[in-house]
């Protein structure tokens, strides 16, 4: 498969980056899940549904006081895996206002230790990596110039490569 082939080279480059970061970027629907589970067998790494884990570690935290335990729960989650890459899917979660971090800046982090591959739900816009539409509360984008790790474009999908 042609993506897992890209992503495969661009995981061997990581040890020349300061952060080990690849963001999987495409809309829901775009094939992220499958090709990221394709990766976890051909790397040979963990595979991670961080809405899943992080959600069962803030439940019992009050909404108003997760975030002051949310980076503390996603290094918990990190470390308890030994694996030489994570993956992370289904990372929405790292959206919400309420847990008060920047998505992208929380993912660089946890790179800058650990080979990392992310899931990005959203979409490639006038040169910026967007999350959500413009005016909906958890919209945000950074510009692509600027985000200090590597990325593949998913787009409309990889269905022609299935």
């Amino acid at each position: 498969m042609p993506v897992v082939e890209d992503i495969e080279r661009i995981v061997k480059l990581f040890p020349q980056q300061y952060y080990k970061l690849l963001l999987l970027i495409g809309p829901s629907g775009s094939g992220k899940t499958f090709v990221l589970k394709k990766c976890m067998q051909v790397l040979m790494c963990k595979y991670i549904n961080l809405n899943l884990e992080l959600s069962r570690k803030l439940k019992e935290v009050p909404v108003v006081e997760r975030c002051y335990y949310v980076q503390d729960y996603i290094d918990e989650i990190v470390k308890n895996n030994d694996s030489d890459i994570i993956i992370f899917d289904d990372i929405e979660i790292l959206f919400s206002k309420h847990l008060k971090i920047d998505p992208l800046s929380t993912l660089k982090n946890i790179s800058k230790y650990k080979k990392f591959i992310a899931a990005w739900p959203g979409y490639i816009k006038g040169g910026y990596l967007v999350y959500a539409e413009e005016g909906h509360e958890d919209y945000i984008r950074y510009n692509l110039n600027e985000l200090e790790c590597s990325y593949l474009n998913l787009g409309r999908g990889i269905q022609d490569e299935i």
